[in-house]
């Protein structure tokens, strides 16, 4: 069980560290806003001693500009080093069961929904006549919009598990209208055992595989 402590703490530290980063990054801000505002401010035309006071703060800007660069690089330094400690404490405070499920949390965000079902598998069903093997099926559209170039993937597979060969059966009608049924009809001449068990796969015929909803009245094997 996931001490509850532990993760507000591992939140807390978290909200700490982006606090850090707003405040850092805001400051940054202002500082390079009065340096601009200083820099045109030295860059306007003076005479006497407003002119002078411009040379030597035009000649000074490059020092000044050299150690704002510099106190920046430091400051963001230190701010990745202190996310990067942060980060540390808490692979090391949080159990393992913790930091799997927080990255499950994310993963289950980030998942996508699955594709909708198109079809209704109606029948599938097999029988062994005069040496050849036929594999028989009924699919039925169950979108608003017609289904063209559907095919049936079938794979074949060795009593063992091993697939022996995959066919490609084309359903009897090119065009399935909202509604309507189709077949598809595999003949396996001259079977002798080569296989003991297949698996059924819809497929769009430029490769798009259909999800379907079981509605089976299965014959013989599946």
């Amino acid at each position: 069980m996931i001490d509850p402590r532990l993760i507000l703490i591992g939140l807390l530290l978290l909200a700490a560290a982006a606090l850090v980063i707003l405040l850092v990054a805001r400051r940054t801000r202002i500082r390079d806003r009065a340096g601009r505002q200083a820099e045109r401010a030295a860059a306007a035309p003076g005479t006497g001693t407003e002119a002078a006071q411009a040379g030597t703060q035009d000649a000074g800007l490059p020092a000044a500009a050299g150690g704002g660069i510099a106190g920046s690089f430091l400051r963001w330094a230190l701010l990745v080093s202190a996310l990067g400690v942060v980060a540390g404490f808490l692979i090391v405070v949080l159990p393992q069961g913790a930091i799997d499920w927080l990255a499950g949390t994310i993963s289950a965000r980030v998942r996508q929904e699955p594709a909708p079902e198109k079809i209704a598998f109606l029948y599938l069903g097999d029988e062994l006549k005069q040496g050849e093997f036929h594999i028989r099926g009924v699919i039925r559209n169950i979108t608003v919009e017609p289904i063209e170039k559907l095919d049936a993937t079938i794979r074949l597979y060795a009593p063992g598990g091993q697939l022996v060969e995959t066919r490609t059966v084309r359903m009897d009608s090119e065009l399935i209208a909202p509604d309507q049924t189709a077949q598809f009809h595999l003949v396996y001449p001259d079977y002798k055992g080569q296989f003991g068990s297949y698996s059924i796969e819809f497929v769009m015929r430029q490769g798009d595989v259909v999800p379907y909803k079981d509605m089976r009245s299965i014959r013989g094997r599946e």
